[in-house]
């Protein structure tokens, strides 16, 4: 899911919900617990990623209209 045109919020979402039931309902060895964690983390940072740039657009849009 790191390619950025691909990318979708929604699924990134849900992936990360996926992964923290994985980790709250499973005993995991500590090689999974580290790739599971790396896997939410960086979908945390594209999805914060995704909201600034979305919240640029909205205020581009917002500003050219005052203009």
């Amino acid at each position: 899911m790191s390619n950025k045109e691909n990318f979708s919020y929604d699924k990134a979402m849900a992936r990360i919900e996926e992964i923290v039931q994985l980790l709250e309902d499973d005993e995991k060895s500590i090689d999974e617990l580290s790739a599971l964690v790396s896997e939410a983390s960086k979908l945390v940072k594209e999805c914060k990623t995704k909201l600034r740039l979305t919240e640029e657009d909205i205020l581009k849009a917002f500003g050219e209209d005052e203009a």
